[in-house]
């Protein structure tokens, strides 16, 4: 009777359960690790190695040496390990594991494993969610400082180049005035789209706060920055709508003014943003429109556009 209970209770257990004796072979493999892991108990009960479902034969050995120490619950035991195992189809899927020796002689052991896919997807999702922009879907400016520390730490260290193009919107408040601010929502959710289909991989645009915007370039100098900046302001005139009329209103125009300059690593964030943000003022205050380059120098001003 015992037996046929707990043949039952594995049976019916909604994690997956694998059982394996001294040599590590599966003995027990339930339902649930069956669909799992994409095997089948006939094909993998006396046969399969429980090695075979771990990453490499480094992780089955530290399981195995876990269970008969004390680092995860008492000797002879394991309690909520997290590690991962691999499917018949060759993915990975995380799992948090539990497991006890059933016969120290025979050095038969058991193992609850619970999938953590779930879990790790939306921890993964929370983490998206912390550094993005929930409007126009880039980074936000949390994630721009962090990243721009890293990025001076390495322009330093390797002495490569590092600019920043700093743009908003010329009479944009017009937009939201006359337009309202579902309009102008519109028009930074295109930013977003066009940031995303004209930079490259490794660059990193982000929406830094209202209708302002920056843009990391990795290992790029000013002059390619700027040509960066220029093509992102051409496809904003060209291709964008941001002529809009509506009903009796009249027509509402945007353009676009872009600060660039470059660091050599040796500063801190804020006098590289202080001095990209200066190159933008200069744009729109020069009519707008256009992109201004501000070298590491303060004076050396190069207007184009």
């Amino acid at each position: 009777m015992k037996n046929v209970v707990e043949t039952v209770v594995v049976s019916l257990c909604p994690d997956p359960i694998i059982g394996v004796d001294g040599l590590g072979i599966v003995r027990i493999f339930n339902p649930a690790a069956e669909k799992l892991l994409g095997y089948s108990a006939e094909d993998v009960i006396g046969s399969l190695s429980i090695s075979r479902i771990y990453p490499s034969l480094n992780d089955a050995r530290k399981i195995k040496k876990l269970i008969y120490s004390d680092s995860y619950g008492a000797p002879g035991s394991i309690e909520g390990f997290e590690a991962a195992l691999v499917c018949s189809d060759g993915s990975i899927v995380p799992i948090r594991l539990s497991a006890v020796i059933m016969d120290e002689v025979e050095g038969s052991s058991i193992g609850f494993f619970h999938d953590l896919t779930e879990r790790y997807d939306f921890e993964r999702q929370l983490q998206i969610l912390s550094v993005t922009d929930e409007l126009t879907g880039l980074f936000n400016q949390r994630h721009f400082y962090a990243v721009m520390a890293k990025e001076l730490d390495r322009t330093k260290r390797y002495q490569h180049p590092l600019s920043i193009i700093c743009f908003d919107l010329d009479d944009f408040k017009g937009i939201n005035d006359s337009l309202g601010h579902l309009e102008g929502d519109r028009v930074l959710r295109t930013i977003g789209e066009l940031l995303k289909e004209t930079l490259r991989e490794n660059d990193i645009p982000v929406r830094y706060g209202g209708d302002e915007f920056m843009v990391l370039l990795p290992g790029t100098g000013i002059q390619d920055a700027s040509q960066t900046a220029e093509r992102i302001r051409s496809i904003f005139n060209t291709k964008c709508p941001y002529s809009i009329e509506k009903g009796t209103v009249g027509i509402a125009k945007v353009s676009m003014s872009l600060g660039v300059t470059e660091t050599n690593g040796m500063e801190k964030p804020d006098q590289v943003v202080q001095r990209a943000d200066l190159a933008m003022y200069e744009a729109k205050s020069s009519g707008g429109d256009r992109t201004v380059l501000l070298k590491q120098h303060i004076g050396n001003v190069v207007q184009a556009g």
